[in-house]
C-alpha cells in the first residue's frame, strides 16, 4: 500500500477523527477502487437539505433546474443528505470512502474543505474558478495547502433579527440593538425577567453551538488558533471567552429553550410556534441569513420583525461546491459549479430565497469598497398582507444587501483544520455541560485548554 493509502486506511473511519499525515496533496488514492469510467450518465449534485424550503423545493433545486433546461448542458440530478449536521457529514464520508456512492459535485460546509482535500476526496480545481468577484473569505475557506478545491456556493453571516411588536412593548426601539461592542454588552443593559424572554440562540450540543461559542470567545478578543489552525489558546483565554458566554446565557433573560435549540427550534420559538396557537415568541434571536424568509411565512399577522448586525464578532458559515475525487464527469462538473457560482442571476436567486450570495455582483450594490459600513443601520422588513405561501420568495428588503454584505465583510471563519470536527466535538460537549450547570469556568477552561490542543494535532481518539 503506498504512503497515502496507509494513511487513508486509519483515517476517517467511521465518524472521522483524521490522523493524516502533514504534507499530502490531496490527490486521489492509488489505493482506491479503480477510476470510475463516463457511461454518460447524469451528473450527480450531493448537498444538504435546503433550509431555504421546509417543504417542497427548494433554491438548489430550482437552480439544478435552470441548468438542466441548456440542451448542451449534461444534465444533472440533486440528492440531498438528512438534515441533521452531523448526519451529513459521516454519511458522505462513509459514501465516499466506500466508492458506493458516484457522486460528482459536493456542497460542502467551508469547515469540511481542508479535512476533504487532506483525505484525497475531492480533487484540485482550475484555479480561474475562484477569480470571480466572490467575497475574499468566502473564496479562501476554498483552498487548502495553497490550492483551489472548492468554489463558495452560498456564504452566510450570523445576525441579529428582533421583534418590533415586542421592542415596541418594551418600549425599546431598534436604534438600540446598535452600536456595542459585543453580544453580552447588549443582553446586560436590557431588561430581565420579562413577559417575553429577551433572546434566544443555538446552544444545543452540534456545530451551533460551537459557533455561538466561537462569536463570544472572539468578541472578547480571545483566539483559539493561528492562521494555520495550530491551537494557541490559555487558560486565561479560555476563562475569559467562557464567561462572556454565560453574559449571554443569562438565565433571566435567555429562554430556556435556547439550550435545546437548533436554528430551526430558535426560529420556532422566536415566532411563538412552540405555544400552541397562542403566539408570544422572544425578542431578539441569533440566526443565519435565511431566517427572514421563514420568518415572513410563519409571524403572526401584526409582529412585525427586523435585522441588525449581531453586535461583536460574527461567524463566517456557508457551503462551497467541489469536485469528488472519484468523478468520472469532472469536466462537466467544473462548468456546473461555474454556472451555480459565477453566474449573477444564479447568485441573485439565492439572494431572493434567503441565503447569503457569496458573489458581489448579486447584491446589486456596485463596488463595496464605496460602501459606509459603520452607516449601516436596521433593517425593517416590510411584510405583504395575507399569509405567504411557505418557501415564497419576497423582494429583498430595501437596505439588506449592503447590511448583509458589510456583516460577511466583518465575519470571522471558524479555524482552518483537517482536525476541526474533533476541535468542535471537544468544544461543544465541555461547553454544554457547562451550561447544564455540571462544572466552573475554571474547570472547563483547564479541561479545554488540555483537549483542543490534542484535537488540532489529531491526537484525540474518535
Amino acid at each position: 500500500m503506498t504512503r497515502r493509502g496507509a494513511v487513508r486506511a486509519r483515517v476517517l473511519p467511521a465518524l472521522l477523527a483524521l490522523s493524516v499525515v502533514a504534507g499530502c496533496s490531496g490527490a486521489p488514492d492509488p489505493g482506491r477502487p479503480p477510476a470510475r469510467v463516463d457511461d454518460g450518465r447524469p451528473l450527480v449534485v450531493v448537498s444538504g437539505a435546503d433550509l431555504t424550503s421546509r417543504e417542497g423545493e427548494g433554491v438548489r433545486q430550482a437552480l439544478i433546474d435552470a441548468w438542466n433546461a441548456d440542451e448542451d448542458n449534461r444534465p444533472a440530478r440533486l440528492v440531498e443528505l438528512p438534515r441533521t449536521e452531523g448526519g451529513q457529514h459521516s454519511e458522505l464520508i462513509a459514501a465516499l470512502q466506500s466508492g458506493s456512492a458516484d457522486f460528482d459535485v459536493l456542497n460542502l460546509d467551508t469547515t469540511w474543505v481542508p479535512e476533504f482535500a487532506e483525505a484525497g476526496l475531492i480533487r484540485p480545481l482550475d484555479d480561474t474558478l475562484l477569480e470571480a468577484g466572490f467575497l475574499a473569505q468566502a473564496a479562501q475557506a476554498g483552498r487548502w495547502r495553497e490550492r483551489a478545491y472548492a468554489v463558495p456556493f452560498n456564504t452566510d453571516v450570523g445576525l441579529l433579527y428582533y421583534r418590533q411588536d415586542l421592542l415596541t412593548a418594551l418600549g425599546r426601539e431598534p436604534g438600540e440593538l446598535l452600536g456595542h461592542e459585543t453580544l453580552g454588552e447588549l443582553i446586560a443593559q436590557w431588561p430581565g425577567g420579562q413577559e417575553h424572554p429577551l433572546y434566544i440562540t443555538q446552544l444545543r450540543p452540534y456545530e451551533g453551538l460551537t459557533v455561538n461559542v466561537l462569536e463570544a470567545f472572539w468578541s472578547v478578543g480571545v483566539e483559539l488558533t493561528d492562521e494555520l489552525g495550530r491551537y494557541r489558546g490559555s487558560e486565561q483565554e479560555l476563562r475569559r471567552g467562557l464567561s462572556e458566554l454565560l453574559r449571554i446565557a443569562d438565565g433571566s433573560k435567555l429562554s430556556e429553550r435556547a439550550r435545546e435549540a437548533d436554528e430551526t427550534g430558535a426560529l420556532r420559538e422566536f415566532t411563538g410556534e412552540l405555544d400552541g396557537g397562542d403566539p408570544s415568541g422572544v425578542v431578539l434571536m441569533r440566526n443565519w441569513p435565511y431566517a427572514y424568509q421563514h420568518l415572513d411565512a410563519t409571524l403572526p399577522d401584526g409582529a412585525d420583525f427586523g435585522v441588525v448586525p449581531l453586535p461583536g464578532a460574527a461567524a463566517l458559515g456557508g457551503q462551497s461546491l467541489a469536485v469528488s475525487a472519484d468523478s468520472a464527469r469532472a469536466a462537466d462538473a467544473e462548468r456546473l459549479i461555474r454556472f451555480l457560482t459565477a453566474e449573477p442571476d444564479s447568485q441573485r436567486r439565492l439572494l431572493e430565497a434567503g441565503f447569503a450570495p457569496a458573489l458581489r455582483d448579486a447584491y446589486g450594490i456596485g463596488d463595496p469598497r464605496e460602501l459606509d459600513c459603520a452607516a449601516v443601520t436596521a433593517v425593517a422588513v416590510p411584510r405583504a398582507p395575507g399569509e405567504p405561501a411557505e418557501g415564497a420568495v419576497r423582494e429583498v428588503p430595501p437596505g439588506y444587501p449592503e447590511l448583509l454584505w458589510c456583516a460577511l465583510e466583518e465575519a470571522r471563519a471558524r479555524p482552518a483544520s483537517p482536525y476541526y470536527p474533533a476541535f468542535s466535538r471537544e468544544l461543544r460537549q465541555e461547553v454544554a455541560q457547562l451550561l447544564a450547570g455540571n462544572g466552573s469556568v475554571e474547570g472547563t477552561a483547564e479541561r479545554l485548554h488540555q483537549k483542543l490542543a490534542l484535537a488540532l494535532e489529531g491526537r484525540l481518539s474518535p
